[in-house]
This record gives C-alpha cells, sequence and structure tokens, in this order.
C-alpha cells in the first residue's frame, strides 16, 4: 500500500535536512572546540582517527555527508520512511547538541 504525501512533505522532509546540516555544522564546532581545550574527546572511533589526521578532514566529513543527503534529498520523492529517518537522525543529533551545551555549562 503506497501512502501519497502532500507537496508539503517534500519541503518539510528537505527543511529537515537543512536543519541536520545545521545541527552537524554546529556539532563539528563544538567538538572541535572541546577537543582543542581538551574538554571532550571524540567518542567515535573513525572520526577520532580522522580528527588526528586532519581537522579539516574532519569538518568535512561531519559537514559534507549531511550537504550531500541535502542533495539526494531535493531529487527523490518524499517517502514516509524518509520522514521517519529523519525525523530520528534529528532527535539523535539534537541530543548531541544537548550534550555539548551541558559539557560547555560545566567548564565555563
Amino acid at each position: 500500500m503506497d501512502i501519497k504525501l502532500p507537496i508539503l512533505s517534500r519541503h518539510k522532509l528537505f527543511a529537515s535536512g537543512v536543519t541536520l546540516l545545521l545541527l552537524a555544522a554546529a556539532d563539528s564546532l563544538f567538538t572541535d572546540f572541546g577537543i582543542q581545550q581538551r574538554y571532550i574527546t571524540e567518542s567515535n572511533p573513525l572520526m577520532r582517527f580522522v580528527y588526528d589526521q586532519s581537522v579539516f578532514g574532519f569538518y568535512a566529513i561531519k559537514i559534507c555527508l549531511p550537504f550531500v543527503l541535502l542533495i539526494l534529498l531535493a531529487k527523490i520523492e518524499a517517502k514516509r520512511y524518509l520522514q521517519i529517518l529523519m525525523g530520528f537522525s534529528l532527535l539523535l543529533y539534537s541530543i548531541v547538541l544537548f550534550q555539548h551545551f551541558f559539557w560547555i555549562s560545566l567548564v565555563l
């Protein structure tokens, strides 16, 4: 059974992609700041390796991947499962951003 989504769903999906991109950029900045100041460490082993090799590469991956997703979202048809996955991604990134705000409040 294929559920037809209104045209606004595509716009909402794209807006969610933009929000995800902004959250990823903020996460990158806060993570870099925390690592530089030795307040935190990168928990993701792959991203820790990338950061240790190149801070530019770290930013490139953290920001370019959501940007590529945004480009793909502009070209594909909105589906219900995409909205659910995007909502889950936004929730997870929001939790990560909350953690950043929490440790920043502890160190400042």
